[in-house]
Order: structure tokens, then C-alpha cells, then sequence
């Protein structure tokens, strides 16, 4: 089922002034009690949860949200295989959607006035990079994925978790043909030697480089007239650094999704979370700013998003 939208994403958002995304799809779905497989992260839940999935994403189209992204992070055909589930991959990355699109139903709101990005991660099983495929097996996973998303009726794709640039220009690569717009999410950390850089996330398994150096090449190889490019799973100050160094290489459209609180051995410490006036507070600085699209990464809940959407004055649905 192809995007229900007329005009498409891009063109919408150019009319826009400010778009509300969703807050975080799989520590909430931790919050709620699903139990996470360590080497796959979310994948299990499509499967065994499918009720709290749907649940979800019912609280954040109540909060408010335009933009949803639905549970495909850790559906990747290399993050399903070690589990067992290779043969399952184009089913679950469908089931994904039609949650969604079943939420949508059963908020008694059409589906075509929300927006569903399908995600594709960095994500490797166990968090281990060295799990990832190489070269072109690697593009031709995610090619496959984007392709099954892109069928089931998303209506983009958010590139998640993006902070070496192999990897970002295997996902690019395996877009090329494709026509959905794409956000480019990059995630942040200070440089733990002088305090004030910006680097990519650390704790990801991979190389840290500084966030400038990754920049370049990866949006290079991005259409500007297809792209958002995002700081997304980064701490709200990091977030503000971040977003100066990717203006200065980006005059296309922004987004900014941030992270609150931190994991233990993958599991989020949700006492450390902020509340939701800190988190609106952040937000209206970055909407001011000129970010168009803005909405949360883990920790950030339906709480969070429906407190911003009140401060914006969004109707409610």
C-alpha cells in the first residue's frame, strides 16, 4: 500500500511552519513492562507485544503527534537472523505498520492526515558493530527493508542512530532509487577529552569521531530536496551544540528528537528522565530557532509530547 499523502511529506512540510513528532517508541515500550531480547532490542515486541505496541503509538496520536515512527528500529534482516527470525523479516516490518495504522482506526483518526516514518537503524545484535554486514550485503539489507516499509504505506524513512559514515553511506546507498523523503538522524556526545567538542554517540560500539569530520560526506551523498537532517538520541545541551555544527553544513530542513536519561546494561534508568516542562521548555528553544519537525528519542513519553503540544497551541485530535 503506497503513502496515502497528496502532496507528499516534503511538500507538506514546506507549507508548515512547525510539526510535532512522536517521543520514544522502545523505552516506552520498556516502561510499560515488554521485556527486551539484549541482542535484539525491540524486534520481539512486533511479535509477542503487538497490543502495547499499538497502545503506544494510540498515546502519542492522543498527545497530539503528526509524525509517528513505527517499530521497525531492530528489524533489520542481520538483527533478526541471530534470533531466529530471518524468515519472519518482511512479515514483521509489515506488522509494524499496520499496527500503526490500526492505532490510527482505533483513535477514530485517518490515516492520512498522520504521517509513519519507517526506521532504519545502525542498530547490530548485542550492540556489537562488528556484527554488521559488510559492503554490499549490508545495502542490500537495508535496500530489501526500506522496500517492504515503503509497500506497507510509510510514508518516509528516518535513518537512525547515525554516527560513522560507512554505515550512513550504506543507507544512502541502498536509498538511491527510492522516492520517500528521508530524516538523517545523528547522534551526539561531548568529547569526553576537552569537555566542549562534539563527537558522535559514544556507547554504540563503533569509532568516536568528532561530529564535524562525519558531516560532510554523509550529507554529500543525501538529496537536499529529499532530506531532514536531525540530531536525535542526544542530551539536550549536546542537542544545542550539535545543532550550530550541522547548520553550519546543512540549509535544508531540520528536525531534533532528544534523548533524557541514561541505560544500564541496555536498560533505561527512567528515575533520571527529565520532566515535561524541561523537555517543553528545550523544544519551544529549538522550534524558535527555526527547527521545523520536533518530538522525542528515549525517555521522552506521550506526557512530553501532548505537554508540547499544548504549549504550541496544536489542536488537539
Amino acid at each position: 500500500m503506497p503513502s496515502q499523502h497528496t502532496p507528499d511529506f516534503m511538500d507538506h512540510l514546506r507549507e508548515t511552519e512547525f510539526m510535532l513528532m512522536d517521543g520514544a517508541l522502545g523505552t516506552e515500550l520498556e516502561r510499560r513492562g515488554v521485556p527486551f531480547e539484549g541482542s535484539g532490542w525491540s524486534a520481539l515486541a512486533v511479535r509477542d507485544h503487538p497490543d502495547t505496541v499499538r497502545r503506544v503509538h494510540q498515546d502519542y496520536i492522543r498527545a497530539g503527534a503528526d509524525l509517528h515512527i513505527v517499530n521497525s528500529f531492530a528489524l533489520a534482516h542481520h538483527v533478526l537472523e541471530p534470533l531466529g527470525l530471518g524468515d519472519q523479516f518482511e512479515d514483521l516490518n509489515q506488522r509494524a505498520v499496520a499496527l500503526f495504522d490500526d492505532a490510527a482506526v482505533r483513535c477514530g483518526v485517518e490515516r492520512r492526515r498522520l504521517w509513519a516514518a519507517g526506521s532504519l537503524s545502525t542498530f547490530a545484535p548485542h550492540s556489537n558493530r562488528g556484527r554488521l554486514p559488510q559492503g554490499a550485503a549490508l545495502i542490500a539489507n537495508y535496500r530489501r527493508q526500506a522496500e517492504i516499509l515503503e509497500a506497507a504505506g510509510v510514508d518516509l524513512l528516518a535513518l537512525e542512530m547515525l554516527f560513522d559514515i560507512e554505515t550512513s553511506l550504506a543507507m544512502l546507498t541502498a536509498l538511491r532509487d527510492s522516492s520517500l523523503p528521508v530524516v538523517l538522524g545523528f547522534c551526539c556526545d561531548r568529547d569526553r577529552q576537552d569537555g566542549t567538542g562534539i563527537t558522535t554517540k559514544l556507547g554504540m560500539g563503533g569509532p568516536v569521531q568528532p561530529f564535524a569530520d562525519i558531516l560532510p560526506r554523509v550529507l554529500d551523498a543525501a538529496d537536499p530536496q529529499r532530506s531532514i537532517a536531525a540530531i536525535m538520541h542526544s542530551d539536550f545541551a549536546v542537542t544545542d551544540a550539535a545543532l550550530e555544527i550541522l547548520r553550519d553544513h546543512w540549509d535544508g530542513a531540520l528536525a531534533v528528537y532528544p534523548n533524557s536519561g541514561y541505560f544500564v546494561d541496555l536498560q533505561m534508568q527512567f528515575d533520571s528522565v527529565c520532566g515535561v516542562g524541561e523537555f517543553t521548555a528545550a523544544a519551544c528553544r529549538w522550534i524558535d530557532a527555526g527547527v521545523q519537525i520536533v518530538g522525542g528519542c528515549c525517555g521522552i513519553g506521550p506526557a512530553h509530547i501532548e505537554d508540547l503540544r499544548a504549549a504550541t497551541g496544536i489542536e488537539s485530535r
